[in-house]
């Protein structure tokens, strides 16, 4: 795929031009114009899989592939099409896609760069792995017990933060509030370290907010995870992730209190022998939007209803692996690889709430001064901290999104 942003900051409304010397990510194949009548509103309907998409993406222009694009994750699909439909400028279905048209993304574009240059990486990987084999042909059964020992496989690690602050005292005006929630959101992407949102307690020296970064395994028996909390923790640490890894991209999505974060970490094929493979952890499977509502954001509701139902069938399929891997207790290094298969192309959504005082900095004199007043009769300082801090109390939904995607596999 070939793609160009412009080299300076601009508003998100400004389309950057394309340049056709910059190359960045994806095989580009032979461009072919699809001129034929079949309907391709669809995402995933129809057409020349050669034909080349061009994607504006919060202002900035991509160029990819039809094949390239459907070859992603669906986690990742469903963000950049949650109706499972390509858009135009004014938000029209296109009805019939060719070349010359612009599909229009509500995504953040350092995102999409970061998810095209790991699957190009994954791609140049398989192509080495090829090289080494005589058979080039696609892998097209799913029973392939040693498909992740020949084909690259990403797992897709993507947290939705929505975060509300609860006003300090009364009579707030949404200016105040503004301010208020600008300084949590600051304080929110400061934070990067994956497992702190899961509930990991770190020591003192492993402080979430540190800048370097720590790339050595540390002790996993974490305080203040619950079972199914541990288990996650667990099967992700002996599969490519590190204690104190941090996510690919995290961003603030605009006009939101929503923080969105990504990351996408190669699966470890060979685990360390004598390691005990974690169990599967407990998350529910996500089901696409379009198939569940008709709107963008309706989804939540229809899959709150039906959460239980689902949670059970997740229960199942975990228990269902965890007995086809009775018989494998002699090969611990398959085990976690056989247990991430229930995610390969089966996405699966881990939900909880939290709370907690966030202290932020903000340039509102007025706030403060009628947050010292208020607290001039408090005995605790949970509101005041000095004449530039504040803290706020915050409560926080995250939700986990986990998939696997194997690279080369049709």
């Amino acid at each position: 795929m070939s793609t160009s942003t412009s080299s300076q900051q601009q508003p998100q409304d400004i389309i950057t031009q394309v340049s056709p010397h910059q190359q960045d990510s994806f095989n580009t194949t032979t461009t072919t114009h699809t001129t034929g009548t079949d309907d391709q509103s669809d995402v995933g309907g129809g057409g020349d899989y050669n034909s080349i998409i061009h994607l504006n993406i919060r202002g900035k222009e991509f160029t990819i592939t039809r094949d390239d694009l459907m070859s992603l994750p669906e986690s990742i699909l469903l963000c950049l099409f949650p109706n499972g439909v390509f858009l135009d400028v004014n938000g029209n279905v296109i009805n019939n896609l060719t070349e010359d048209d612009i599909v229009y993304v509500n995504f953040d574009p350092q995102t999409f760069q970061y998810i095209i240059n790991t699957f190009y990486q994954a791609q140049q990987d398989l192509i080495q792995m090829s090289t080494n084999t005589t058979n080039l042909t696609p892998v097209t059964s799913h029973n392939n017990e040693n498909i992740l020992e020949t084909k690259p496989a990403i797992i897709v690690l993507r947290e939705d933060l929505d975060f509300y602050v609860i006003p300090p005292f009364e009579r707030l005006n949404s200016e105040q509030m503004k301010q208020l929630k600008l300084g949590v959101s600051i304080q929110l992407l400061k934070n990067k370290l994956i497992f702190s949102g899961l509930g990991y307690k770190f020591e003192d020296d492993e402080d979430e907010n540190e800048d370097e970064d720590g790339n050595t395994h540390d002790d996993k028996s974490s305080k203040g995870l619950g079972p199914a909390e541990q288990h996650l923790f667990d099967m992700l640490c002996s599969s490519g992730f590190e204690v104190k890894d941090k996510w690919g991209c995290r961003s603030l999505e605009p006009n939101k209190c929503v923080v969105s974060s990504l990351s996408l970490v190669r699966l470890k094929t060979n685990p360390p022998p004598g390691e005990t493979p974690p169990d599967s952890p407990s998350l529910d499977p996500v089901t696409s939007q379009s198939s569940t509502t008709t709107g963008g954001g309706g989804g939540g509701n229809g899959r709150s209803r039906s959460r239980s139902r689902i949670a059970q069938l997740a229960s199942s399929a975990s228990r269902a692996a965890s007995r086809s891997l009775s018989s494998k207790r002699n090969k611990p290094d398959n085990s976690t690889q056989t247990k991430l298969l229930l995610f390969w192309r089966k996405p699966a959504r881990k939900c909880w709430w939290s709370h907690d005082w966030v202290t932020i900095e903000i340039d509102a004199p007025e706030l403060f001064k009628s947050m010292k007043n208020v607290n001039s009769n408090r005995s605790d300082s949970n509101g005041k901290d000095n004449d530039n801090k504040m803290s706020v109390k915050v409560h926080i939904r995250r939700v986990w999104t986990l998939e696997l995607s194997i690279i080369g596999v049709q």
